[in-house]
């Protein structure tokens, strides 16, 4: 692995701008733990009240390496998770691990991703890597998977957030919808809207 930081830095720039856009704030420098594993250069952590992004770099898209970071990350993750959950008792704390691999993986390393990845055991993880002229939606310096991210892949606004609630705008058909929600509950309202087909049956 490359052990210049500056080899993750399109990596850590496409997830600073995903997490800005939800809240996330990278922190200026990651926690000294005081356990026996030390996160690799290019490790970048942001934080919100409600989330924690780890980016964890890869020494090598093998699955061996690639098992033996998740464990790594996910351990050290685990001690910077439950600190957090210390500070701030009553309010739990998503976690999220993205490992970040040198180079696309091997086709037989795909099964130990996806195994990966659906886990949730002490944190949901998801891995990137950059992309490769082969690619459908290649451009030089990005990752592939960065907005798959769950806390980070969400669709731009079309309106900045506020404090305050606000109805959708509803047509004529939705409100009749609701007024009849509203008065017949919803057991109601379907049997209303499918009484002729339980009839049938």
């Amino acid at each position: 692995m490359n052990e210049d930081s500056e080899f993750w830095n399109s990596a850590r720039e496409q997830l600073n701008e995903l997490c800005v856009k939800v809240g996330l704030d990278q922190t200026p420098e990651l926690p000294s733990l005081g356990i026996m594993i030390s996160a690799p250069a290019g490790t970048t952590l942001w934080s919100s009240s409600y989330a924690l992004v780890l980016l964890w770099p890869c020494s090598g898209s093998d699955h061996i390496s690639i098992e033996r970071a998740a464990a790594q990350g996910q351990a050290w993750f685990d001690e910077v998770l439950v600190r957090n959950e210390r500070l701030s008792p009553g309010s739990p704390i998503d976690g999220y691990l993205v490992l970040a691999i040198p180079e696309a993986p091997e086709a037989y390393a795909r099964e130990e991703i996806r195994r990966l990845e659906l886990s949730a055991q002490v944190c949901r993880k998801h891995m990137i890597w950059p992309s490769l002229p082969v690619d459908y939606n290649y451009e030089p310096g990005l990752w592939q998977r960065v907005a798959d991210i769950t806390v980070l892949g969400l669709p731009d606004s079309a309106a900045p957030s506020g404090n305050e609630l606000q109805w959708p705008e509803l047509d004529s058909e939705a409100q009749a919808l609701w007024a009849e929600l509203s008065t017949l509950g919803v057991n109601g309202t379907i049997l209303r809207h499918e009484g002729p087909l339980n009839a049938r049956n």
